[in-house]
């Protein structure tokens, strides 16, 4: 059943669409389903690695969570060996760019570019990850197409956890509580200050863990 609900959920978390809030983060129609009576939730991290990563890590392997790490290349080249605790304990390191450039507004040459170095050192890193976040969610058939072409899937998600801005650790907390089962759940462990993320997540787990639920890592990723 475990496997069923594995396929399902990387079905429907392959399609895209529609709706865009403020940040340009692009939210799909059709939420993962697990199918089977599990409640499990899929944390991802964007941005990173930051000066939160470690905390957060360590917040995870307390609650035997498994997550993915949408990791930025300029920043992971500075914090290889954090690279490699993410692959170690379990988690998905997988490609969000080199440097967060919008990949809707770069040729071809420019995709290949901002992917390719950053794959080349997530597989440095021991990540054999195909999955890749473009910055903001920003994406069309174009990038889509480049994606396909080049073995690479997009990976977006389904709840906001609003921790870009900074809202607060009620507001995080209230948002990561609001998920349901099968949720893609986006937060961050770099681009800024992330102590609310990391407080939010201390507050949040436990409770969702009560709840019954699981977390593992983006199925297809």
């Amino acid at each position: 059943m475990k496997r069923n609900r594995r396929f399902l959920a990387a079905a429907v978390a392959g399609l895209v669409l529609a709706t865009a809030g403020c940040s340009g983060h692009n939210v799909p129609d059709v939420l993962p389903s697990t199918g089977d009576g599990e409640k499990v939730l899929y944390l991802t991290f964007d941005d990173g690695p930051g000066d939160e990563t470690i905390e957060i890590l360590d917040l995870l392997r307390e609650y035997d969570a498994k997550a993915v790490f949408f990791a930025l290349g300029q920043e992971l080249a500075q914090q290889t060996d954090l690279g490699r605790r993410i692959v170690a304990e379990g988690h998905v390191l997988a490609n969000h760019t080199w440097n967060h450039k919008d990949l809707t507004g770069l040729d071809t040459a420019g995709r290949k570019q901002e992917l390719e170095q950053a794959a080349e050192l997530l597989d440095q890193l021991g990540s054999d990850s195909t999955c890749i976040r473009p910055p903001y969610g920003a994406t069309n058939d174009e990038v889509k197409d480049y994606l396909s072409a080049d073995g690479m899937q997009e990976a977006l998600w389904t709840v906001d956890s609003k921790d870009w801005t900074a809202p607060g650790v009620d507001t995080i907390v209230s948002e990561l509580l609001r998920a349901e089962s099968g949720d893609v759940v986006l937060m961050h462990d770099g681009g800024g200050d992330r102590t609310q993320t990391v407080e939010a997540l201390r507050e949040a787990l436990p409770k969702l863990a009560d709840q019954g639920y699981t977390f593992d890592t983006v199925p297809g990723c």
